[in-house]
This record gives structure tokens, sequence and C-alpha cells, in this order.
């Protein structure tokens, strides 16, 4: 059993580490947040390198409706494949 005089001790830890907690979590929180940036700015990126910069958003949204209905037909495998070759080529012609 815990004597009377322990309980502020145990208290005061437990705070201090509530607030190591708190801080980690706003650490993590902070960090998410600029990786979600950061894809969207990739994503925004590819837009661009794609030349579709110039095209209004409700063009650019149909457009990924469609490919991801195409994504859920049976030829999703051989889309995909298509698809990642296709900007590979792009990358590497790029690069050069």
């Amino acid at each position: 059993m815990q004597k009377p005089s322990q309980i502020p001790k145990q208290l005061k830890k437990l705070q201090g580490e509530l607030v190591y907690l708190d801080r980690q979590c706003t650490r993590m929180k902070i960090q998410e947040r600029k990786e979600d940036t950061r894809r969207k700015i990739q994503l925004g990126g590819l837009v661009k390198k794609a030349g579709l910069e110039n095209e209004s958003t409700a063009i650019l949204y149909g457009m990924l409706l469609e490919a991801a209905e195409n994504l859920s037909s049976n030829d999703a495998e051989k889309i995909r494949t298509r698809w990642k070759i296709k900007g590979d080529l792009a990358f590497t012609r790029e690069q050069k």
C-alpha cells in the first residue's frame, strides 16, 4: 500500500509523463500534416508535368474518377501495368 506522502510525488511524475506524451502527440500531428502537404504538392506537380495545369478542376476530377473506375474493373492489373510503364518511361526521359 502507498504511503500518503508518496502520492504527491507519484502525481507529479504522472503529470510529467502526460506532458511528455502530449508533446509527442503534437510532434506526430505536425509530422503527419507535413507529409500530407508534401504529398499534395507532389500530386499537383504531376498534374503540371502531364501538361494538365490549365484544365478545369471539374475536368481533372472527372479524369480521376474515370481512372478510378478503370482500376476497379477486371482489367485493373493490365491498366496499372500499362500506366506504370508509361510513367516510368516519362520519368526516365525527363532525367536525361
